[in-house]
């Protein structure tokens, strides 16, 4: 559609804040931020450091700022969408408001190298917002699509944009919360279904506005990321039909789980039912499965270390934080017959509230925007922002990535093992489990057993150690290590990992 949108109501809007608040338009904040913070979590690994930023204060009261975007321009400002306060920009410690009058905005790109034009995700559309005189404040507020259905319901979030290498955008729409609107349809689910108009899905939108069904099945999806691939990743939810939560490689016609959603599709509009069946076929498997309460409850987007190596020994992987446990963990994957499976790991444990939102700047530092409102999270704060760099010299001693063999998996770690350690007994061990496909709320570990595992061989470099096991598809393999040391003698910060085995080499 592209059209403008009218500004009346968001001049109110800004208006009224600013009359409530005594800030001129574009003004800083009459408290600039304070010295950052150094902060220590119970588990990060060696080399690592946390600092917490001061978020915005006003009249010598604190912003609420849960955070639902990051991104920076090109001199390395930070700009933040607040879930309820508007646009900020941060840059050599003080904030300045750029944009309100939002709704609950999940996500930010920056259009224009000086910031004067983004884009964000909020719940009725996707808005480009720009500042056209120059002042430092946005005044054009312009609708970009809105052609999915905004019901008013407080789970029907809008996560994005990614934008790949043509200029389309992608965002995932969250299914409503069916005990709050006796309207929603389930499709036989606990807790979230549908009111039509393409909640549960990921939607891709032209540079003109079209906007085009691209992939259903999400129930919860808080979070989309995209790598120099154009290759497309969320995260979902544990609840029905997502056994625990998940992330997915998003490809385009693909059917995630969910049914609710396929009650978009005109066929069903038309009165086809819903058939277990007929759509367990059609599940695309996660690339990995996140095990719930133990890595994650409520992961959010998926973030490609693309800083060429400035964050560690962790390029090309995916990092991911979880609102619920405050943490963030990454995940290596690995193409076996064509389709991505692969390893998740902890990384930093207990973070000061929940880690919605992560994002690279462009000197390789990742931003943390958090939010606990709404729902409980680890670390006892309701919102904040904190950032995770790397010293640029120490390589800690961790597990990096699993691959698949044809006879168990190759275990590499970032710095050569200590032998001894290794071959120890008990020193290596596996389990594993499935999770149940079902309309209830979240699955139990299923069918959950150990396997006979055995150190087979050590890499030449000895960095990588080759482990026999016994194999099934579909399945999550756990690897439980302990005692085991680099040849410096360093121990691990994470001692376990989960590889998503959903296809055997053939």
């Amino acid at each position: 559609m592209n059209t403008q949108r009218p500004l009346v109501p968001f001049l109110f809007s800004v208006l009224y804040a600013v009359a409530a608040t005594g800030i001129a338009a574009g003004a800083e904040t009459d408290t600039a931020a304070q010295a950052e913070q150094a902060y220590q979590p119970t588990t990060i690994p060696a080399g690592y450091q946390v600092v917490t930023i001061q978020t915005p204060v006003e009249n010598g009261q604190p912003v609420q700022f849960g955070v639902g975007g990051i991104d920076f321009t090109k001199d390395g400002t930070a700009v933040i969408a607040g879930r309820t306060a508007g646009i900020w920009r941060f840059k050599a410690g003080k904030w300045s408001r750029f944009a309100e009058g939002l709704h609950d905005p999940q996500g930010i790109r920056v259009m224009t190298p000086d910031g004067s034009a983004v884009v964000v995700a909020q719940k009725p559309e996707l808005t480009l917002v720009r500042d056209t005189d120059g002042d430092g404040r946005a005044d054009l507020y312009q609708t970009i699509c809105d052609r999915w259905r905004s019901g008013g319901n407080y789970c029907e979030y809008v996560h994005g944009p990614v934008i790949d290498s043509e200029g389309n955008y992608y965002v995932s729409i969250n299914l409503s919360d069916a005990a709050r609107d006796a309207a929603c349809d389930k499709g036989g689910g606990a807790a979230m279904g549908t009111s039509l108009g393409y909640d549960g899905w990921t939607a891709k939108i032209t540079r003109q506005g079209e906007f085009i069904p691209f992939a259903s099945g999400l129930r919860s999806a808080s979070g989309i990321g995209i790598n120099n691939k154009d290759e497309l990743f969320f995260t979902d939810n544990q609840g029905g039909w997502i056994g625990t939560s998940t992330l997915n490689h998003l490809t385009e016609g693909s059917f995630y789980g969910y049914p609710a959603s396929l009650l978009d599709l005109p066929e069903y509009r038309q009165g086809k039912k819903l058939d277990k069946a007929e759509f367990e076929k059609l599940r695309k498997p996660p690339a990995a499965w996140i095990p719930h309460g133990e890595l994650a409850n409520s992961p959010g987007n998926p973030e490609f270390d693309e800083t060429d190596g400035k964050f560690g020994p962790f390029a090309g992987q995916i990092f991911i934080g979880d609102q619920t446990r405050s943490n963030i963990f990454r995940a290596a994957l690995e193409k076996v017959n064509g389709q991505y499976q692969g390893a998740v790991f902890n990384f930093i444990d207990n973070l000061q509230s929940g880690c919605i939102r992560i994002r690279f700047d462009q000197t390789g530092r990742l931003w943390v925007g958090q939010t606990g409102r709404g729902w409980r999270s680890v670390g006892g704060k309701i919102e904040g922002l904190q950032r995770v760099t790397w010293d640029g010299k120490t390589i800690p001693f961790e597990m990096h990535s699993m691959k698949l063999t044809p006879t168990g998996f190759a275990v590499r770690f970032t710095l050569p093992v200590d032998p001894k350690t290794v071959l120890a007994a008990d020193a290596v061990r596996f389990k594993h489990w499935h999770y149940h496909y079902h309309g209830e709320y979240g699955s139990p570990k299923v069918d959950e057993a150990n396997d006979a595992a055995t150190v087979r061989s050590i890499s030449d470099d000895g960095q990588t150690v080759y482990v026999d096991l016994p194999l099934q598809r579909d399945q999550v393999y756990q690897i439980i290590t302990q005692g085991i040391q680099a040849a410096d003698g360093a121990s691990m910060s994470t001692t376990t990992g989960y590889y998503t085995l959903n296809s055997l080499l053939k």
